[in-house]
């Protein structure tokens, strides 16, 4: 009788030890404030150049546990990162990125499957679309970004690929036209 008491006890502690872990892990609030403070802690952790991101959207891929959050530096970098949310409503950061490219592509992986998203900004408003064509493989999405300033797309990619980066990006115009990076600065 008494092993049987520790027992339970050393399960219920187990219990409670896995569940404080799991909640300090998950404790980004699903809320702007919350989200742009983490942030801007996530990306300075470490760094002795201190970044102010502006979070700018949050999209969730899919039906997956991920969300990008979409945020631009005060350099006008545009960037990204991935979160989590937890079975408790909260978010972990998972990753981020950020650059000087006018667009990038990323694969995400999330627990529904992979992602490729394009993360930018469309300067003067003059790409219409983009078309991103993964370099190893037979698969290519289009992404219409006509009305957008900054922008996050995402597309949920097939299963059967093996090799999900990189890939080749190439703008057009309204007609339809390639418009080469160097006309975009």
């Amino acid at each position: 009788m008494i092993k049987k008491r520790y027992y339970v006890a050393f399960l219920i502690l187990l219990c409670l030890g896995f569940s404080m872990k799991y909640m300090n892990k998950y404790h980004i609030d699903n809320d702007y404030a919350t989200i742009q403070s983490s942030l801007k802690d996530e990306l300075n952790r470490g760094s002795v150049d201190k970044l102010n991101p502006k979070l700018i959207e949050t999209v969730r891929l899919g039906e997956s546990s991920s969300y990008i959050a979409l945020f631009q530096l005060e350099n006008n970098e545009i960037g990204y990162s991935q979160m989590i949310k937890g079975l408790n409503g909260k978010f972990k950061f998972e990753r981020a990125g950020h650059g000087t490219n006018i667009v990038s592509y990323e694969d995400i992986h999330t627990n529904k499957g992979n992602y490729g998203i394009l993360v930018g900004h469309n300067p003067g408003q003059k790409i219409n679309h983009i078309s991103a064509k993964l370099i190893n493989e037979e698969f290519e999405f289009n992404a219409d970004v006509s009305s957008d300033r900054i922008f996050v797309k995402d597309e949920k990619l097939p299963s059967n690929l093996k090799e999900i980066f990189p890939a080749e990006l190439t703008f057009y115009d309204e007609n339809n036209r390639v418009i080469h990076a160097a006309d975009l600065m």
